[in-house]
C-alpha cells in the first residue's frame, strides 16, 4: 500500500469528503450526522487497543476479512464490497449469501493489501480487518472510515465480535439471535456426544503443516464435544498465542487420532489438497485415521477463516455429523 500513488489517493480522497463527508481525522464513524433517536452514541475498541467513536448506526460496511462476512450474514446485512479470493469464496457459499455472493462489488488487490481507491469508492461507515494483517490499512482510510481490526482466537471471543457489531449497527436482537443459535447447537452437541473419538484439524498448503490446538479459535470448539489433547507446549512455537503451531507427522502419531480434518491451502494452480501431498509420507499410513478412511478435507474458508458463529456453527454441526453420525 506504501506503494501506491499518493498523489492520486489524496485527490481521490478529496472529492469524495466533499462529496459525502464521510468521516474525519479521528476513527469516528460519521460525526457529520446527528444521532439517531434509538441509538447510543458508543465507543468500542477494536483487537490492537485502538478506539473507535459512533453517534449512529453503522449501515455501510467493507469487508476485506472472512470473519466480516459473518457476521453481517447473522446480522442480516449485506457489505457495501468485499475482498476477493477467500472472501468471496465465504460470501458466495450457500449458508452466507449464495449466488448473491459473487456480485457483491470487488475491493482488488492481495489480502494484505486491498486496494485503497476500491475501498474509498464505496463510501463505507466501517472496515471489518485482521489484526496483523490489515493494520497498515488505518493511516490510508484516515477521514475516509474507520476500520475494526479483530482477532478472535476463542468462540467466546467470537461472541463478543457479534455483539459488538450487534451495537453499532443497531441490530443487538439480530445478534442475540445468532449468539443463541450457536450456543444452543453447542449445548445440543455436549449433551449427545460421548466425547470419546481422538479428532485432530491439521492446515496448510504443503507438507510443513500446522494443527489447531485446544486454544485456537476451532479448538474451543472441537475440544467441548471431542477428545481433543492437542495442547501447545512450548510458548516460544506460538508467539502469537493464536493457538495454531507448526507440527510434525511423528508427533501426531504419538495420539493417533481416529479422525483428520485438513484445510487446505492453494497459493497457486494445480496446488493438490494437502491430505494427497500428505500421502506420499510413510508416516501417514501408519494413522489410525488413515488406516480406517477417517480423513476429511473441509472447507477451509469457513473452518479456517470464517472465525465467527455462523463458521463456527457449521463447523460444529459438520464435525459431529462425522464424529457421530448415528446421534447427528
Amino acid at each position: 500500500m506504501r506503494r501506491m500513488k499518493r498523489k492520486g489517493i489524496l485527490l481521490l480522497l478529496s472529492a469524495l469528503l466533499l462529496l459525502a463527508g464521510c468521516g474525519s481525522e479521528t476513527e469516528s464513524g460519521n460525526n457529520n450526522t446527528e444521532p439517531a433517536a434509538d441509538f447510543t452514541p458508543l465507543t468500542v475498541a477494536d483487537a490492537t487497543g485502538v478506539e473507535l467513536q459512533f453517534t449512529k448506526p453503522v449501515e455501510r460496511v467493507a469487508c476485506v476479512v472472512s470473519l466480516c462476512i459473518d457476521v453481517l450474514a447473522e446480522l442480516g446485512l449485506e457489505p457495501v464490497a468485499i475482498g476477493e479470493s477467500g472472501v468471496r469464496t465465504i460470501a458466495s457459499e450457500p449458508e452466507f449469501y449464495g449466488e448473491k455472493g459473487k456480485s457483491f462489488t470487488s475491493i482488488g488487490g492481495s489480502f494484505f493489501e486491498p486496494n485503497l481507491e476500491d475501498i474509498v469508492i464505496v463510501k463505507p461507515e466501517l472496515v471489518i480487518g485482521l489484526k496483523g494483517a490489515h493494520d497498515t490499512l488505518r493511516d490510508g482510510l484516515t477521514g475516509v472510515s474507520p476500520i475494526y481490526l479483530a482477532s478472535p482466537n476463542s468462540y467466546t471471543e467470537s461472541i463478543a465480535f457479534l455483539e459488538t457489531m450487534g451495537k453499532l449497527t443497531g441490530r443487538v436482537k439480530e445478534a442475540e439471535e445468532a449468539k443463541n443459535n450457536f450456543l444452543d447447537k453447542l449445548a445440543e452437541a455436549k449433551e449427545k456426544s460421548p466425547k470419546d473419538k481422538k479428532a485432530l484439524i491439521m492446515f496448510g498448503s504443503d507438507v510443513n503443516f500446522s494443527i489447531v490446538t485446544d486454544t485456537a479459535l476451532g479448538g474451543t470448539v472441537l475440544k467441548e464435544v471431542a477428545d481433543y489433547p492437542w495442547k501447545v507446549t512450548d510458548p516460544a512455537a506460538d508467539p502469537y498465542g493464536e493457538g495454531g503451531i507448526a507440527y510434525s507427522l511423528e508427533k501426531v502419531l504419538e495420539q493417533n487420532p481416529e479422525v483428520l480434518f485438513v484445510e487446505s491451502y492453494s497459493y497457486s494452480p494445480g496446488t493438490k489438497p494437502l491430505s494427497e501431498q500428505m500421502a506420499a509420507s510413510p508416516l501417514w499410513s501408519k494413522l489410525k485415521a488413515v488406516q480406517d478412511g477417517q480423513v476429511y478435507e473441509v472447507r477451509s474458508p469457513i473452518w479456517g477463516d470464517g472465525r465467527g458463529t455462523r463458521s463456527l456453527s457449521i463447523l460444529l454441526e459438520e464435525s459431529m455429523r462425522i464424529l457421530y453420525p448415528e446421534k447427528f
